[in-house]
């Protein structure tokens, strides 16, 4: 009998250790010296004027047209456009390929499942292509109202297969990554778990980087304490991207696992590198799932920034561009391994 129970203590204290030990995080590192140009950022932010409801056409076409603004109009490494079949119809794919490929990354763009568009990512995919040495794959999918939710989910899994069964013959390795931003995120994790679990191909995946994603559909503590002065995602942006995208769906639908990450099983997944602001109402959603997936046995990085707020690694920032150099490292390191 003790030998059995010394036995089951040394069971439990080698999976106590192993699972504390795959976490990589960025305590206690000091971002002071980025603090003060992060503070002027905010306040520019926050002094831009409020957008128009979401929930009419011209509010709708006003915050897509201006989420493309900021895209490039010229890139290092040019993109090509190929298309797909997909389950509504062909689907574009906006391709970096820079001269040498080790792997591939699939990237799918935020913008809370109704705005965005492939070439919203080119600058950080542009950066990316030639960090890494990897092609980009960024999918096209279709967005809400339009294409009422769960389309874009169907759109980026049809992304995913495609990939899966061309990615040796198209790009010369079957090295694959996944990383999304916001909306991107979310999409991104359900598209792992629909590698793993219908395309059994998860050995393919080497990681994946799920920035500031929106992982409990159900609304995670700190999205329901956001303020109407809450940078980026303030709490009436986001009841009407809620409204707009989820109209007519219950909470008990949508935190399904099929839809909500957060409560699906996340066994025998891809290392991930996770990325959030203090200051952004998902940085619950980002908490809660790095736990889970690294509770569930796999290896996570786990970055938290003061006082940034959502989508902050896309800002002209210095601490913007630490963190991409630090997220395209994690990418190196794997595609070496």
């Amino acid at each position: 009998m003790m030998k059995t129970y010394s036995f089951i203590l040394v069971a439990v204290a080698l999976f106590v250790c192993e699972t504390s030990f795959s976490q990589e995080s960025n305590r206690g590192e000091d971002y002071s010296a980025y603090l003060p140009e992060i503070r002027t950022f905010n306040k520019l932010i926050g002094s831009m004027p409020p957008s128009g409801s979401l929930l009419t056409r011209e509010g709708i076409e006003a915050s897509r047209k201006g989420m493309t603004a900021f895209i490039p109009k010229t890139t290092i490494v040019k993109p090509v456009i190929k298309t797909i079949a997909g389950p509504a119809g062909n689907i574009s794919l906006r391709i970096f390929r820079p001269d040498t490929v080790r792997a591939v990354i699939l990237d799918i763009h935020g913008g809370g499942w109704f705005q965005g568009v492939a070439a919203s990512d080119d600058a950080l995919n542009d950066a990316m292509a030639q960090a890494c040495h990897a092609a980009i794959v960024s999918v096209e999918y279709r967005l809400a109202p339009e294409n009422p939710f769960p389309a874009c989910i169907d759109d980026c899994k049809a992304a995913a297969k495609w990939l899966v069964g061309h990615a040796q013959s198209e790009f010369g390795t079957s090295k694959l990554f996944i990383t999304g931003q916001s909306a991107g995120g979310h999409l991104s994790a359900l598209v792992a778990i629909y590698i793993r679990d219908s395309l059994n191909a998860i050995s393919m995946v080497r990681g994946v980087c799920l920035q500031y994603g929106c992982f409990n559909l159900g609304r995670s503590p700190s999205q329901r304490q956001a303020t109407d002065s809450t940078l980026i995602l303030s709490k009436n942006n986001m009841a009407q991207n809620f409204t707009l995208v989820f109209s007519g769906w219950s909470t008990d639908k949508l935190t399904q696992p099929q839809y909500s990450p957060l409560y699906a099983d996340l066994k025998g997944l891809p290392p991930a590198f996770f990325i959030v602001g203090t200051s952004d109402p998902l940085l619950d959603d980002t908490n809660f799932m790095e736990s889970r997936w690294r509770s569930a046995g796999n290896k996570t990085f786990l970055g938290v920034y003061p006082e940034c707020p959502h989508g902050f690694n896309i800002f002209p920032t210095k601490l913007a561009k630490a963190v991409n150099e630090r997220m395209f490292n994690w990418v190196n390191g794997l595609i070496g391994q």
